[in-house]
């Protein structure tokens, strides 16, 4: 995020120094000229690497991703390239003898335009390839959904939108740098927007997630303590309805059973798919299709009821006349106040105090 604002700062740079005469005295003309400021190749992927950070704290450069900055890496070769032509071999404006800003080049914006476009769409994909599998592997994700993550992704489009209005007014009437205020001036309401929102809503996720944009049934996920080695896939899809079992599944269902009626694991509202089949001693992937097919629900909607039901017996015994009802769903496992209201309804079709008012009266 911090480089996506640094590239934003540069970008509107030229025209704030531009109305302090840059353009119209040396050596300022030339140092604008010859200094690449609107990096719009790179802030495409910097947008989508910073929405696979945000999902995975673990998340390093590889040789693959390094290769979504070659264009931006052309483009600074294509400038040092302009520099050494008319800087030391012409000595006289070559490549910009036209008196155009390179930066400003029709092909050089729409390029970036298209670019920005890409990787935002890539981005949005990968947020929702998230959402579709949390469930899976998470019994609390209320803290981890990044509800604000589609407002950051609407004020990167209004930013794309706005960029596109000048361009098509730029066909009507003459868009010169003093008329574009308006411009810039949404942008640094939009870059101080996505700053704002970035990082008052910063959450470190609870496992690693990483995936195929073009994943349709699965996704991977590790512990935050893992190496690559131990992601592993876990379905998106999820069954609505029980399936037999393998008699090796069914141990898997029985001992999974011993943890939560016996030991009562759900207990932990940090509870992972992850951590849960370490401590049954097999593996995550195994562990969702056991839950999946062996019980016809996800991961989050097991331990829920399981936590729903434990609830349930503790205003049986009368607790909710001593403490408040947030507090006992607090203890039996739950986070958040929206998340057990959503839970209650889900399980009994009542909330907590129409349930109480018809069974505890």
């Amino acid at each position: 995020m911090s480089l996506f604002l640094f590239l934003s700062t540069l970008y509107f740079t030229p025209w704030m120094v531009g109305f302090a005469g840059w353009y119209d005295t040396q050596p300022y003309r030339d140092f604008l000229f010859y200094t690449p400021f609107q990096h719009l190749l790179l802030l495409g992927p910097v947008l989508f690497f910073y929405t696979q950070s945000l999902l995975n704290p673990a998340l390093k450069l590889n040789r693959s991703m390094l290769l979504h900055f070659i264009p931006a890496i052309l483009y600074l070769i294509f400038s040092a390239v302009i520099v050494i032509y008319d800087k030391i071999i012409l000595h006289d404006y070559g490549f910009l003898a036209s008196g155009q800003d390179p930066d400003f080049e029709t092909w050089y914006q729409l390029l970036g335009f298209i670019s920005m476009s890409i990787y935002l769409v890539m981005g949005f994909r990968y947020h929702q390839l998230y959402l579709k599998s949390i469930n899976q592997v998470l019994s609390n994700t209320t803290a981890y959904l990044y509800p604000w993550l589609p407002r950051f992704f609407f004020a990167c489009i209004m930013l794309l939108f706005i960029r596109g209005v000048v361009a098509v007014l730029g066909l009507i009437w003459d868009m010169n740098y003093i008329n574009t205020w308006w411009y810039f001036l949404c942008y640094a309401i939009c870059c101080y927007y996505i700053a704002i929102l970035s990082y008052s809503n910063a959450v470190e996720s609870k496992l690693l997630f990483r995936t195929n944009l073009l994943a349709t049934e699965e996704t991977y996920w590790a512990a935050t303590d893992t190496i690559d080695t131990e992601y592993v896939s876990i379905p998106m899809i999820e069954n609505t309805t029980t399936q037999e079992l393998s008699d090796e599944l069914l141990l898997i269902k029985d001992a999974l059973l011993s943890e939560l009626e016996q030991e009562q694991v759900f207990l932990n509202p940090e509870l992972t798919l992850v951590e849960l089949s370490k401590q049954l001693n097999t593996n995550a992937s195994i562990l969702s299709k056991v839950i999946n097919k062996g019980f016809g629900q996800n991961f989050n909607d097991l331990i829920n009821q399981y936590r729903i039901n434990f609830v349930i017996s503790e205003i049986g015994k009368g607790l909710h006349k001593k403490q408040t009802l947030l507090s006992i769903a607090f203890d039996c496992g739950f986070n958040s106040k929206a998340t057990f209201n959503r839970a209650f309804k889900k399980v009994t079709n009542f909330t907590p105090v129409e349930y109480i008012q018809e069974h505890f009266r």
